[in-house]
């Protein structure tokens, strides 16, 4: 009884969230709050349904639970066509906004430094207008297992550092907590450094042989330390199966910023 009073206490908090969404419809005719429409696709999406018709016939099954700590007056929920149509106006910087703000309050008892991953990845239902999957770049938040933002990006994986530059400030404002970000050797490049250490925004990236300048002068900066294997390595890799070997713990060393 007790998880149930929580669940609907944690769903009556969803209409309120995207309250602050404007509303596309036309008054005349409305029958279920856009907010409630918003919160039910929303948990559908969570569980992975990504047809109206599907999110339809899930509301009609959890309807007594879903009803009324989601806004809705009627008996029904909404079909699908009428899903549909509502959210055909929906305003996507409205959504984000709602959503930051959200996390942000539901976050706010995590004291420690957001560290977060950054990484291009095809995604798996979307497509263009050409019928290709859609390449996203994703900001990853591993401590809560959640993406934080994510943007369009063309095929080309070099165009994964100029969208995060595109967007850094917009991100860094979204989420003050945010203060360390990761990412493969294709990030290490000195723009998008010195844009991370205007913002003061610490950053972990590889970097390869095929960057000697910026290799040399890490190589200078921190020749002094004792070197140490990664806690862990692929040591073999057969298509999709992968062999890793643990080393233990790796030394931390201090957040540097260095110019090339």
């Amino acid at each position: 009884m007790e998880g149930r009073r929580m669940v609907a206490c944690w769903l009556s908090k969803l209409p309120k969230v995207f309250a602050e969404i404007s509303d596309p419809r036309d008054a005349r005719g409305v029958r279920h709050p856009f907010s409630g429409i918003v919160s039910l696709v929303f948990l559908g999406l969570l569980a992975r349904i990504t047809e109206m018709a599907v999110v339809e016939r899930w509301a009609k099954a959890h309807w007594d639970e879903l009803k009324e700590p989601l806004g809705f007056t009627r008996d029904r929920p909404p079909c699908d066509t009428t899903i549909s149509r509502a959210l055909a106006g929906l305003s996507l910087d409205e959504f984000r906004k709602a959503f930051r703000g959200w996390l942000n309050t539901a976050l706010a008892d995590q004291n420690d430094r957001w560290a977060a991953a950054v990484d291009g990845k095809t995604c798996r239902q979307g497509l263009d207008a050409n019928g290709s999957p859609v390449q996203m770049l994703n900001v990853f938040l591993q401590r809560v297992k959640l993406t934080l933002d994510q943007w369009s990006i063309g095929g080309d994986k070099t165009n994964e550092p100029g969208s995060l530059k595109e967007h850094l400030a917009e991100l860094l404002a979204a989420y003050p907590a945010l203060q360390l970000l990761t990412g493969d050797a294709i990030y290490a490049q000195r723009p998008l450094l010195e844009l991370l250490h205007e913002h003061g925004c610490d950053y972990l990236f590889q970097v390869k042989a095929n960057q000697p300048d910026m290799l040399d002068a890490l190589e200078a900066c921190f020749f002094q330390e004792t070197p140490r294997p990664p806690a862990d390595e692929t040591i073999e890799k057969r298509g999709s199966i992968e062999r890793h070997a643990g080393f233990g713990s790796i030394s931390m060393m201090p957040s540097t910023f260095v110019s090339v």
